[in-house]
């Protein structure tokens, strides 16, 4: 139970570090709707071997964070060990996380033609958390695996982040 406050507190700091209140300007070029993470369909996120009942959409109750879109799954095993989280923002970008003083071991990864920012909060160990980040034509996503404790998982947090980022990357507005 105790690791559960832990993710929210996690999740919090996410969204929260990546700045604070703005005054709704989306990106230039980018709808005035973000693209909703929970719009992922369930047969795709059953594909990657989550469990598409487990999702749950937005904030904790009593925590909003505006400028950013959040979608979590649990992963697909009967003592599932990990959440995935899908973030949104068509008000932040790559450099909001990159610049971002509550992140550390942020490194750019090249993912085909494009570069993705790979980083974990300062507050989470290396081995409880992996975070991903990647420019859209629409703002930034960021995906995240968060162990929770349990059976461990199949892979370490960054291994599952980028097999779930993978799969399901055409679910995504296209990369910028």
């Amino acid at each position: 139970m105790q690791r559960r406050g832990v993710a929210t507190l996690a999740a919090v700091l996410l969204a929260s570090a990546c700045g604070n209140h703005v005054e709704g300007t989306p990106l230039a070029g980018s709808p005035a709707e973000p693209w909703d993470p929970c719009s992922i369909p369930a047969q795709a996120i059953e594909a990657t071997g989550l469990d598409p009942i487990s999702k749950k959409e937005g904030w904790t109750e009593g925590i909003a964070v505006d400028e950013w879109a959040l979608c979590t799954w649990q992963g697909n095993t009967p003592n599932s060990s990990y959440f995935f989280r899908v973030l949104f923002s068509n008000q932040r970008d790559l450099e909001d996380i990159r610049f971002n003083p509550l992140y550390t071991d942020i490194s750019t990864i090249a993912v085909g033609q494009h570069n993705w920012l790979q980083y974990r909060s300062k507050a989470i160990p290396a081995d409880s958390r992996c975070d991903v980040a990647f420019q859209t034509i629409e703002g930034v996503a960021a995906v995240a695996v968060e162990v929770l404790g349990g059976l461990p998982p199949l892979g370490t947090p960054c291994d599952i982040v980028y097999r779930h980022a993978y799969t399901l990357i055409e679910e995504f507005p296209p990369q910028a």
